[in-house]
């Protein structure tokens, strides 16, 4: 039998890569950059590591998790690994404006990455209450 390419296990594995792979961007950077050119790809690292730590990864176990103790079935968990990794796309590049206090960008802005940073544990809490609901039907 072939191993499903999009199974949970499966985005496990990437999620891990792809923290690591996130790692070596901060590498890039010399001391003979701008500094503020240089900061600002250093938050860009931080931050999309960070999403992809906790939003995507935490995602990815917590539904394998609920999956093997049956509260969910593995579809549900796949669609909403899914979901989380469309939104840590969006989300995240916008998200990280939350961040920008340091450059003294405007409250507007500040506010919108703050909207968007915290729209990305909604697939979290999606499974979450599904597996509740689960739970209470039984």
């Amino acid at each position: 039998t072939s191993q499903n390419l999009w199974s949970v296990p499966a985005w496990l594995f990437y999620g891990s890569g792809i923290m690591v792979l996130f790692l070596f961007f901060g590498m890039f950077m010399t001391p003979s950059q701008n500094f503020a050119i240089s900061d600002y790809w250093r938050w860009v690292n931080i931050h999309m590591w960070v999403e992809v730590t906790f939003e995507v990864f935490t995602t990815c176990i917590v539904g394998y998790m609920l999956v093997q103790m049956g509260l969910v079935n593995r579809a549900m968990a796949e669609r909403v690994i899914f979901l989380a990794v469309m939104m840590f796309l969006v989300t995240a590049l916008i998200g990280i404006s939350h961040n920008f206090y340091w450059i003294a960008k405007p409250t507007g802005i500040i506010a919108l990455g703050s909207v968007f940073s915290t729209m990305q544990v909604l697939p979290l809490l999606l499974i979450t209450l599904d597996a509740w609901k689960m739970r209470t039907e039984r």
